[in-house]
């Protein structure tokens, strides 16, 4: 589901548009304390723990639906009745690593989304939203639109943040568009802490859907979703405190963001970070990021990274080449 990343030059902006899921004493002898013999005996209330089996068993798997294997694992060994309780979310976890191997043709299994599909949708009905979502986007990507949607919504509902951000973005490519669904799923999502849904959430209040532009709003959720490791969201709250939109205008934070989404593969970035160190004279370095945005696409890195190329000794040259051949992408939420 692709999206604009920034509302283009004819929605009124200066920047450009980008297109579009944890005591003894030593001897063996007590000593107590003469204290100690003063202390009346704890009551009832104080010795017994919470009866954790009293929780209803209903409340118990929408609590667990969104839990991954770790986590469903440590809710099982609270008392004899969770294990029980929990044993089909506990099932669901096997038939979703199934579905992985199937859907990515991993661990041994030759790739095959029918198989993974049948697999997500068993432990879907199991009661897990990860599965839910990973059938969810199977259905996207084949177009049945409408099942992926039935299963966001009900992923979104046991509290899913994968789930919450997919419906919302499922929402707005919907027909008609059901912006302000979209808007409330994302904003959930956002709290919850998913940082694509933040994303997401600061480009519809960066453009004005459902509610007016709120560009403060719109700048808290870019750089919350950039310091998650959203590249994306590093790239447009570099381009905040360029702007001052949103945020203080700062060239040092400006520079910082947008050196940090470049290092992680953004090919705007790489190109307006070598434009940059190109006017303070780092030829070298200026070269390796235009050369990088050029592999990428950025035909206009192209033509500036020649006039550099000019300007450095052959050697210089070459170095430069190699540094961009060696060069890797630091890991990122994407």
């Amino acid at each position: 589901m692709e999206q604009k990343t920034w509302p283009d030059r004819s929605d009124g902006s200066r920047f450009t548009a980008f297109p579009l899921s944890k005591p003894s004493n030593g001897d063996g002898k007590t000593k107590l304390s003469r204290r100690s013999k003063f202390i009346s005996k704890p009551s009832s209330s104080q010795t017994d723990g919470p009866d954790f089996s009293a929780l209803p068993f209903d409340i118990l798997t929408k609590i667990a639906a969104p839990f991954n294997f770790p986590n469903l694992l440590t809710a099982s060994l609270v008392c004899k009745s969770w294990r029980d309780v929990l044993r089909p979310l506990r099932e669901a976890m096997v038939l979703l690593r199934y579905g992985k191997r199937f859907k990515h043709g991993r661990g041994g299994f030759r790739r095959n989304l029918e198989k993974a599909l049948d697999s997500f949708l068993k432990g879907a009905a199991r009661g897990s939203t990860l599965a839910m979502v990973d059938a969810g986007l199977i259905y996207w990507e084949r177009g049945q639109k409408e099942e992926a949607i039935a299963l966001y919504q009900k992923a979104a509902a046991l509290g899913d943040p994968a789930g919450q951000c997919n419906l919302g973005i499922s929402y707005l490519h919907a027909q008609p568009q059901k912006h302000k669904e979209a808007v409330k799923w994302l904003h959930e999502a956002s709290v919850g802490g998913h940082i694509r849904a933040q994303y997401q959430l600061a480009l519809c209040l960066h453009q004005g859907l459902v509610v007016d532009r709120n560009l403060q709003e719109a700048a808290r959720w870019y750089l919350k979703a950039a310091e998650g490791g959203y590249v994306r969201a590093m790239y447009n709250t570099s381009l905040c405190y360029t702007f001052g939109e949103g945020l203080s205008h700062s060239r040092r934070q400006a520079r910082k963001w947008m050196k940090r989404a470049a290092d992680r593969g953004h090919s705007k970035a790489q190109f307006e970070h070598g434009l940059a160190l190109f006017s303070e004279g780092e030829m070298m370095k200026a070269v390796v990021y235009l050369e990088l945005a050029t592999r990428s696409g950025e035909t206009a890195a192209t033509h500036v990274k020649n006039v550099i190329l000019q300007q450095l000794s052959a050697t210089s040259r070459d170095r430069a080449m190699l540094l961009a051949d060696n060069w890797r992408a630091l890991p990122s939420s994407r």
